[in-house]
């Protein structure tokens, strides 16, 4: 019965220490979740930006082609 509780007790040690390495590592993991976090959100920002981005200069080309052809009907009369 002896070897029993002591078996025990060893066994309630062994998994105290465990639990001990494992609480250490909790700033880690919210400092990790952290960055996970925001790296969530830069893409779909990154993709909104570039979307608007890439907006912008088809209307930049088309406004440089309808003042290219402007100038070209001046030139022409």
């Amino acid at each position: 019965m002896e070897q029993v509780l002591h078996n025990i007790n060893k066994l309630n040690r062994s998994l105290e220490g465990v639990i001990a390495v494992g609480n250490e590592f909790g700033a880690v993991e919210a400092l990790w979740s952290q960055f996970e976090n925001v790296m969530a959100k830069q893409p779909e920002q990154g993709e909104d930006g570039e979307a608007e981005g890439d907006k912008g200069a088809e209307e930049e080309e088309e406004e440089q082609a309808d003042a290219g052809e402007g100038s070209k009907s001046r030139g022409s009369k």
